[in-house]
This record gives C-alpha cells, sequence and structure tokens, in this order.
C-alpha cells in the first residue's frame, strides 16, 4: 500500500472511536436501523467536528503529505461505509447461525 493509503486510512482510524460513541446513543434510543444511519451521518459529522475543534495541527501534516481535506473527509466516509456494510454482514450471519 502507498503512503498516502496508509495516512488516509489513519485518519480514518482517528474518527471511528468518536462515531460509534456518538452512535451508539443513537442505537438505545432508535435501534439498529438509526444506528446505521448515524454512523454515516451524525456520527461521521461529529468526529469530523471533533478533529476541527481538537485537532487543526494534524491538518497541516497531512497537507504535507498531498493530502486535502476534502479527501481527507470523504476517504474517511468512504471507509466508514466500508466498515459498516462489514460490521452488518458479520451481525447477520452470526444471526443466521445462532
Amino acid at each position: 500500500m502507498s503512503k498516502k493509503w496508509l495516512n488516509l486510512f489513519e485518519f480514518f482510524k482517528s474518527t471511528i472511536a468518536i462515531n460509534l460513541s456518538a452512535s451508539f446513543f443513537v442505537f438505545l434510543f432508535g435501534g439498529l436501523i438509526a444506528f446505521n444511519y448515524s454512523v454515516l451521518s451524525f456520527g461521521f459529522g461529529l468526529s469530523l467536528l471533533f478533529k476541527e475543534v481538537n485537532s487543526k495541527n494534524e491538518y497541516v501534516f497531512y497537507f504535507n503529505n498531498q493530502i486535502s481535506r476534502i479527501q481527507l473527509w470523504i476517504s474517511s466516509w468512504c471507509f466508514t461505509f466500508a466498515f459498516l456494510v462489514i460490521c452488518v454482514c458479520v451481525f447477520n450471519l452470526i444471526k443466521l447461525l445462532f
């Protein structure tokens, strides 16, 4: 893998914990479908907002590695989508087996 993809994946990893934490509260009140939508919208937006407020200096690192803020956000959303699809598939497989 190229260095750029590894940097994009590192940004995604730094946002997923906040995303899942925020979406967990949606899960408690709205169920699994609401959780899935929240991971891709509310939780994702909240994690980006958290990065904007608390980690502005990290964007300089990515900019120096020729990665724009928009590239970070789009790739992070794509990684989040792929992560969610994998989790749903695993959940359905476990539900089918047990």
